[in-house]
């Protein structure tokens, strides 16, 4: 099953990744599937990524006028993905667009799939956004939310687990304590927790990430479960070592 199936991907949409364990890898295999199906796609983020290159994009711009950039954009012929940030740092990051920006992109209608990163996790398997995080641009119809299932049993710090201090300031716990399914319930219910800042017309979908033996998607399908419950439209199991990286798809 293609991976834009499996999260409910669907044409003239904006989408953003949000949480930690593979959201780059996730956007850019999106983008590839759908370049595959003749779209033109765009990749972008609102926060910072390292700057793509081929095979993941075939062009890349650096935008300094929105106007100007909607205009080239009418230019590129399909297939394509085309990767779009605002600069690029001292440490070879692609720097994001603004909300408002990519708002004004989908308003455009130039892209088939504007594909948007929208979340920091300095790559760990878990994180709990902070105060001005995620940055999701308003007129995004689908939020993909992002965790490893790798992190269960590990212990709530800076090591495993980003903004582990927020976690342990919002639940009342202890540091180091083991990450339980438990403690992933609560900080997707909280209010302040791993699903806030999400548009409210958006869809939500849990993709459940580095399910990589039997044992591990087997624990993410039962912890999966237990998602749909929590406001999730479906929840996503995947394993990116594979070919095909769709494990399971649960449904509400």
């Amino acid at each position: 099953m293609y991976l834009a199936e499996a999260v409910d991907l669907r044409r003239d949409e904006m989408t953003a990744l949000i949480g930690a364990g593979g959201k780059t890898t996730a956007m850019f295999r999106l983008a590839k599937e759908q370049r595959e199906q003749g779209w033109k796609v765009l990749a972008t983020t609102t926060t910072k990524i390292f700057k793509p290159t081929k095979p993941h994009v075939d062009r890349l711009f650096l935008v300094e006028d929105i106007d100007d950039f909607v205009n080239a954009s009418a230019q590129i012929d399909s297939p394509v993905i085309v990767g779009a940030g605002y600069g690029v740092n001292e440490e070879r990051q692609l720097l994001g667009l603004p909300p408002p920006w990519l708002d004004r992109l989908k308003q455009a209608g130039k892209y088939d799939a504007i594909l948007v990163e929208a979340d920091g996790a300095a790559s760990r398997l878990f994180k709990v956004p902070a105060e001005n995080e995620p940055v999701i641009p308003s007129s995004c119809c689908l939020t993909i939310w992002l965790m490893a299932i790798k992190v269960l049993g590990k212990p709530l710090d800076t090591e495993w687990v980003h903004r582990a201090e927020r976690a342990v300031d919002m639940l009342g716990g202890t540091r180091g304590a083991l990450v339980t399914e438990e403690l992933i319930l609560k900080l997707i219910k909280h209010p302040a927790g791993c699903l806030k800042g999400i548009a409210p017309a958006s869809r939500k979908v849990a993709l459940i990430n580095q399910a990589d033996s039997e044992a591990e998607i087997e624990t993410a399908r039962s912890l999966g479960k237990k998602f749909l419950g929590c406001g999730l439209n479906r929840v996503v199991v995947s394993s990116f070592t594979s070919d095909d990286p769709v494990k399971e798809v649960l449904i509400r």
